[in-house]
C-alpha cells in the first residue's frame, strides 16, 4: 500500500479585517488537518484576497494591489502551522514577479521546502485585463507521487488535466473559487485520477470513480452556525488503479486467482469501471498491469508513460 491522507480547507471566503487575519484563520486549519493526520492540506485560491471594508467580495480587488513579493515570507504563519503539525501544504496565492503577476499555488513539503509550483494557466478576461501571466501545466514531485493542479477557471479547460494526465500525474490538486462540480468529476474518472478541490463553499476529494470520498463547506448551515470544522479528510491508497472494462474485463479473475487476498477489486458498473488496489506493500499495481497486460483507465483515453 501506499496511503496518503489528504485534507482540504473550506477556508471562508468573508472579509476579513486584515491579511494577517486571514493568514491566521488559514494556519489554524492546517494544523488542525496536520494534528489530525493529513500529510497533504489544501487551501483555496487566492488566499492574499481579503478587503478589509466590510464590502462583502474581496475577489473584486485587484491582484496588483494585493500580490506578494515574498510570497514565503507573508505567509509565515502557514509555513510554521504546517511544520509544527509536520504536514505537506499547498498555499494558493497571487505574486509578483520580474515579468508580471500570477495566480499560483506552491506545495511545501513536511520539510518546509518549496517541492515546486503550479501557474495558472488558463486565466479569466479580468485576469488578462491586468497582466497575469499563464503558467503551462507541469508536475511537483512530492513524496514519491507526481502531483498535477488547475487553479480555478482551469477547471472549465479538460486539456489542462490531459497534459497532465499525459506526462504522468498520479494526483490533482484545485485551489478554487468555483465549483466546477461536474467538471471535476468527469476528470477524476476519466483519467482515473483523485482530485482534491479546496473550494470556501464545498471542498472535495475525488475517487478514481469520479464520485466523492468527502465533501464539506459553507454550503453547510451547521458550520455557518459555529459547529464542526472546515476541514475535509480522505485516505487513499496510491497503490491502486482504475481499469476501464474493456480489454481488461477478462483478466480480472485471473489477477484475483494469482495474488488473491494481496489485491481487492471492485467493480463500478454504472462507469464500467474495475478498481484494482494492491493491498500489500511489496507488490505494486504497475507490476500487476505488466503481468496481465492490463490498460489503465487512463490510457484508454489519453497516452500516458508506461
Amino acid at each position: 500500500m501506499n496511503e496518503k491522507t489528504l485534507a482540504a480547507v473550506a477556508l471562508s471566503n468573508r472579509d476579513y479585517p486584515t491579511f494577517a487575519d486571514k493568514l491566521h484563520e488559514a494556519a489554524r486549519w492546517v494544523e488542525f488537518a496536520g494534528d489530525n493526520g493529513a500529510d497533504l492540506v489544501v487551501l483555496p485560491e487566492l488566499l492574499n484576497l481579503y478587503r478589509g471594508d466590510g464590502a462583502g467580495n474581496a475577489a473584486a480587488l485587484p491582484l496588483e494591489d494585493v500580490a506578494l513579493d515574498d510570497w514565503r515570507a507573508a505567509c509565515g504563519p502557514i509555513l510554521e502551522a504546517a511544520a509544527r503539525a509536520r504536514t505537506a501544504v499547498v498555499v494558493p496565492v497571487a505574486t509578483r514577479e520580474p515579468a508580471g503577476l500570477t495566480n499560483s499555488f506552491f506545495l511545501v513539503d513536511k520539510a518546509g521546502r518549496t517541492a515546486g509550483r503550479y501557474q495558472k494557466s488558463r486565466l479569466t478576461p479580468s485576469e488578462v485585463a491586468a497582466g497575469v501571466l499563464p503558467g503551462q501545466p507541469s508536475l511537483i514531485e512530492w513524496e514519491g507521487l507526481k502531483v498535477g493542479g488547475a487553479i480555478c477557471f482551469d477547471c472549465y479547460h479538460p486539456e489542462v488535466f490531459s497534459a497532465q494526465a499525459q506526462l504522468g500525474a498520479q494526483l490533482f490538486v484545485v485551489p478554487s473559487l468555483t465549483p466546477a462540480e461536474a467538471h471535476l468529476s468527469f476528470y477524476a474518472l476519466h483519467h482515473g485520477l483523485p482530485i482534491v478541490q479546496a473550494y470556501p463553499a464545498w471542498s472535495r476529494i475525488i475517487d478514481v470513480t469520479g464520485r466523492d470520498l468527502a465533501a464539506g463547506g459553507h454550503r453547510n448551515e451547521t458550520l455557518n452556525f459555529g459547529f464542526g470544522s472546515p476541514v475535509i479528510f480522505a485516505t487513499i491508497n496510491f497503490n491502486r488503479v482504475a481499469l476501464f472494462a474493456d480489454v481488461n474485463q477478462q483478466k480480472i479473475l485471473d489477477v484475483q486467482r494469482a495474488h488473491r487476498a494481496r489485491v481487492r477489486i471492485a467493480f463500478d458498473q454504472a462507469n464500467v469501471t474495475f478498481v484494482l488496489e494492491s493491498r500489500d506493500p511489496a507488490l505494486s499495481v504497475e507490476s500487476i498491469v505488466r503481468e496481465f497486460g492490463l490498460v489503465p483507465r487512463g490510457r484508454h483515453f489519453t497516452p500516458r508513460p508506461a
